[in-house]
């Protein structure tokens, strides 16, 4: 039987009409990263108790030098493809491939390279939806361990800090919430590289995203459509074939359109302790990499992934951190940074974000920044920026940028 949205009334569920919407999107922006793992449909079988792998120091993830993610996965989806890995990473320059016991280094040319001979010696199945499908971290049990203790998508979705520090520096996934619509879109910066080149790998994320949200929620019935930034390719049947939602082409991005009250369902009973224990092992792996987290880093993502803290003061930011205020004020002026400065500049970003879209209200965006009347927020955009709200949308406006 279909697990309903807890909150949906009777009568209430998502018809035809929700799942083709196209509307323009109305509130509020989160920047993520992009991730991808395999979720674990059984919660709490991993023991939280036991020590993090141990890694070798390895230089922090550059765009000169990524991790090869998930080799094991490279090979599977081959396998399904018809085609043996080794070669073609071996044209691309990897290899030996039966020494890869951890993490190997390469540039993202080698990598898009390898990718590459993939999506062409595939037989019979699009390689990108398929690897995107089988992908799972393989070196990053402490991932997995994070997901089990998660009780909603949203919950998940702290993941994509963690994994970008450690393997995708050049990768993004943002997250845009607007009105009943959550927009998953998936962007890459790499330099020198072809965007129109990069497709392909944007529909790795993009299938690897629906994969670990379908096995999050055990329900295919989240996602509403797929929009493409490119034109419709010859395989487009391939895109409804996998994710069986209505796909638009030439969209101007790549993104998963979701009904926007999947990201808090429940997904099980919360465990506080667990989630934190978990949180606590991707600390260590953090560490053991070379990795350092500032705490002015934190506060930033927690004020793009809890919106709501942006019409809060510092308490409740230091709430959602788990310190108490005067630890996490003391902690940002170590750091040379004021809790004020920070919020300010999310709020800026945030606006920005909404100012693109034209059906947002000033109000609207008043409102969901914390500010008491559109005049207040007038006074600050322009005091951040030297324009006012309404002069800088009819700039977009101009050029073509809002929606």
């Amino acid at each position: 039987m279909a697990r309903k949205i807890p909150w949906l009334a009777p009568g209430q569920g998502l018809n035809s009409d929700t799942r083709k919407s196209r509307s323009a999107p109305s509130v509020t922006t989160l920047n993520l990263v992009v991730f991808v793992v395999r979720y674990t449909t059984r919660p709490y079988c991993i023991d939280l108790n036991r020590t993090a792998m141990q890694v070798t120091q390895a230089p922090r993830t550059t765009l000169s030098s990524v991790p090869l993610p998930a080799l094991g996965s490279w090979r599977q989806a081959a396998s399904v493809c018809g085609f043996p890995v080794e070669q073609a990473l071996s044209e691309a320059g990897i290899g030996p491939h039966d020494k890869l016991q951890a993490q190997m280094r390469v540039s993202p040319d080698v990598l898009l390279k390898a990718f590459s001979r993939c999506v062409e010696s595939a037989k019979g199945r699009h390689f990108p939806f398929v690897l995107g499908d089988c992908f799972v971290f393989e070196h990053y049990a402490e991932f997995d361990a994070f997901i089990a203790s998660c009780s909603t998508v949203r919950d998940i979705l702290e993941l994509a800090g963690w994994a970008r520090e450690l393997l995708t520096p050049w990768m993004e996934l943002r997250l845009d919430e607007f009105n009943a619509e959550a927009h998953l879109r998936v962007e890459m910066t790499v330099p020198h590289a072809d965007s129109a080149k990069l497709a392909p790998v944007r529909e790795v994320m993009l299938a690897a995203v629906y994969q670990l949200i379908t096995r999050a929620t055990r329900e295919p019935q989240w996602l509403l459509s797929v929009r493409v930034s490119g034109p419709k390719p010859d395989y487009a049947q391939e895109f409804n074939d996998h994710f069986r939602v209505p796909v638009f082409f030439d969209e101007g991005m790549d993104a998963l359109v979701m009904d926007r009250r999947w990201l808090d369902a429940p997904l099980r009973t919360p465990v506080p302790q667990v989630l934190t224990r978990a949180r606590q092992m991707i600390e260590r792996r953090l560490s053991q990499e070379g990795g350092t987290r500032r705490v002015v880093d934190e506060v930033r993502w927690a004020l793009e992934r809890r919106p709501e803290l942006l019409r809060e003061g510092l308490d409740a930011t230091a709430s959602a951190l788990g310190l108490h205020p005067r630890t996490l004020q003391r902690r940002l002026q170590s750091e040379g940074m004021k809790y004020v400065d920070i919020q300010s500049e999310a709020k800026l970003h945030r606006a920005r974000v909404m100012l693109k879209r034209r059906a947002i209200s000033m109000e609207s965006i008043s409102t969901e920044l914390g500010f008491s009347d559109r005049r207040a927020f007038t006074f600050a955009f322009k005091r951040w920026t030297g324009l006012s709200p309404s002069a800088y949308r009819n700039q977009l406006n101009a050029v073509g940028v809002a929606r």
